[in-house]
């Protein structure tokens, strides 16, 4: 039965929470992840992760997993960061939505939601299915929001115009067993909207967690036009760059317009081409080619002490000098252990002992710089390194895709649905709920109307419509609540 209390607390009893019986280290826990405060806590340290991901620069996956590229990455971000920047690598902060602590923290959140969320169904399918239809008699007294009436029409037939009234508003009308209360609601399936919004959460984050694990991304896949390179990851594909092609806005100079004529292939035999800009990708079994951008490269060959070529490629230009003045790539011959660096003048500038269609190129073991050795190649020829020898052919252009494959896409966008699905339930349909008691009075009957609902602008006069509907229907008069 309904326990009335004073008007800032709840005065129904119904949101009490739904205790589960013991079942020794599993229900502790579950009594752990359904525990507010851990909640709480939880969101916070996402919120905090989240923060330091927005403010920290954040590595590129194909960077992260190339030991020259993040060499290079981590030592321009070390002008930055200073000494911190050992540590904030070490801790994931520059790749933070990838790293183990955010996606630990991401799991632990989505358990603490799916318990809570698992917690409180039984609550709410109570409300929904199997309300409260009696109330004391005092409630009508002590209730945030209450009417009282006096009709001419006897209690059965005042009690059946009500229901009628109330019906025709779209109420749901719950007739209670003894026969003079009636509860009545309106949006009952509505508080579900809070399960849908937490188990679209949950859904997104597993549609993070199905890409991370299933899916992949390059966000600098680069390709020196008319020079082949596999995409990996187990595609099976071959992709190259037939031609690029950019225009300038002739007034200010900046790039309207780049494109790539892309052929992709597989085992040899061409299964796509297609003319790639930034928002025409090439698609070809859930894997997308999205243009990025473009530069310049340089075309090297690197080969051993034998005469055997190690290396024929294009190295890109895409990282600048400290000074501006000149930029570089890297080439990493991994069975070697050694980088190659490939240093040429920036657009505009001259480095020191370097003239123009010169490269410097340095050689390093991997992760050190400790040089090798160094030398200065014209276009053209070639000159030895350390133990290599190292061949400039020319500069070229070359595209920078993004591919990826991203499985858990749709998976992301069922969870947004039920997020705002579940969000509009419950912010703009709640859950309205009031009782109505009729009892003999006098000759005729006295109808009294309560709710337990925050007395706002919006619910006041909802709750006077009802009111009105009621006192129009029974031919009622309003006394003084």
């Amino acid at each position: 039965m309904l326990q009335p209390t004073h008007q800032d607390a709840p005065v129904d009893a119904l949101d009490e929470d739904v205790h589960v019986a013991p079942s020794h280290l599993l229900h502790h826990i579950y009594a752990f992840f359904h525990n507010k405060r851990v909640g709480l806590v939880l969101i916070l340290v996402t919120g905090l992760l989240t923060l330091l991901g927005v403010l920290a620069k954040q590595m590129p996956d194909s960077v992260r997993l190339d030991p020259a590229s993040r060499a290079a990455w981590l030592e321009q971000a070390r002008a930055v960061y200073g000494g911190w920047t050992g540590v904030l690598d070490a801790i994931g902060i520059f790749h933070i939505f990838t790293s183990p602590l955010f996606l630990t923290v991401c799991v632990l959140l989505a358990l603490s939601i799916i318990a809570c969320t698992t917690h409180r169904l039984p609550l709410l399918y109570q409300k929904a299915f199997r309300p409260h239809t009696h109330v004391r008699p005092s409630f009508y007294d002590h209730a945030r929001l209450r009417a009282d009436a006096h009709s001419g029409l006897a209690p059965d037939a005042a009690l059946a115009a009500t229901t009628a009234a109330l019906r025709k508003r779209g109420h749901r009308v719950v007739a209670d067993p003894g026969g003079e209360t009636l509860y009545v609601d309106k949006f009952f399936w509505a508080p579900f909207g809070t399960a849908a919004a937490h188990l679209g959460y949950v859904v997104v984050m597993a549609g993070f967690l199905v890409s991370a694990f299933a899916g992949f991304r390059i966000d600098n896949f680069e390709l020196t036009v008319g020079i082949p390179r596999d995409v990996g990851h187990g595609t099976g594909l071959t992709a190259v760059a037939k031609s690029f092609t950019d225009r300038y806005d002739e007034q200010w100079g900046t790039p309207i317009d780049y494109v790539s004529d892309l052929v992709v292939s597989r085992d040899g035999a061409e299964v796509e081409r297609q003319l790639v800009r930034v928002n025409e990708p090439l698609i070809i079994d859930g894997i997308y080619f999205h243009q990025a951008s473009f530069g310049v490269s340089a075309v090297i060959s690197v080969s051993d002490s034998a005469g055997k070529e190690l290396f024929h490629d294009g190295v890109p230009l895409a990282w600048n000098t400290p000074d501006e003045r000149g930029r570089y790539g890297v080439a990493v011959l991994e069975d070697l252990g050694v980088e190659v660096f490939v240093i040429a003048n920036a657009s505009g500038a001259q480095l020191p002992g370097l003239e123009a269609g010169q490269v410097r190129v340095e050689t390093y073991p991997i992760e050190s710089r400790e040089p090798l050795g160094q030398a200065v190649v014209d276009a053209g020829g070639s000159a030895s390194v350390g133990e290599l020898t190292v061949g400039f052919e020319r500069e070229q252009q070359y595209t920078s895709l993004i591919v990826k494959r991203d499985p858990g896409s749709v998976v992301v966008w069922i969870g947004c649905a039920l997020l705002i699905v579940g969000t509009c339930l419950t912010m703009g349909l709640p859950h309205r709920r009031q009782w109505v008691r009729v009892t003999p009075d006098g000759a005729g009957s006295r109808i009294q109307i309560a709710t337990p609902d925050k007395p706002d602008s919006g619910r006041s006069r909802l709750f006077g419509q009802c009111v009105d509907a009621v006192v129009e229907a029974t031919a009622a008069t309003k006394r003084k609540a």
